[in-house]
């Protein structure tokens, strides 16, 4: 038998990075229970043999797009904070969230806190992921509250953990409430509490 005769398997026909992308947007819009395998294959526009030769199952993909999601959040924030500083970033993700709502009458929230809401305790695997991105995500706000208070931004004295926990659970109640069709009135009561948080 000629060994350098046997088949390797067809190359990917596919950027892995763009489909994965494609993924984490289809899991985030529909959740991921929700989401089919066969839906998301027709999404992300490949075949099921080499869905499983790269990916390897749902739940592998899922938490390969919480990584992405929490990398493309950290590039972002850190790409803000270069631009207008640590305490207007975190500001200014509240307002995003209103102005999402104020474009399409609706806010997808965040994929690490929603998938948490899904998945947590109900998949070890991706409760475990799901941690790990929530934590990732919480060091990072207090990173920004530590280089706000340095700077002045902030003036408040109680420990950066403890700003950055009342903050990320602010602006996680914005995101569920704004989701719960709550008026105008509140948002702003809500906004007007992460200013403060923030002073």
């Amino acid at each position: 038998m000629n060994l350098n005769r046997v088949s390797r398997g067809r190359p990917k026909m596919f950027d892995e990075k763009e489909v994965l992308i494609v993924a984490m947007n289809y899991f985030w819009e529909h959740g991921y229970d929700n989401t089919s395998l066969d839906n998301l294959l027709k999404a992300m526009g490949i075949t099921k043999s080499s869905f499983y030769s790269t990916f390897k199952s749902k739940e592998e993909i899922f938490s390969r797009c919480l990584k992405l999601y929490r990398e493309q959040n950290y590039d972002y924030l850190k790409s803000l904070k270069e631009n207008i500083g640590p305490k207007n970033s975190m500001l200014m993700l509240a307002n995003m969230l209103v102005k999402e709502l104020e474009e399409t009458g609706n806010v997808k929230g965040c994929l690490i806190i929603n998938s948490g809401k899904e998945c947590y305790n109900k998949y070890k695997d991706l409760s475990t992921q799901i941690k790990i991105e929530f934590n990732f995500m919480q060091k990072l706000f207090t990173e920004f509250v530590k280089e706000a208070k340095d700077i002045g931004e902030i003036k408040n004295q109680k420990k950066a953990e403890i700003i950055a926990g009342r903050y990320t659970n602010s602006l996680n109640g914005l995101m569920v409430t704004i989701q719960a069709g709550a008026d105008k009135e509140l948002i702003n009561y809500i906004l007007d509490d992460l200013k403060e948080i923030l002073e």
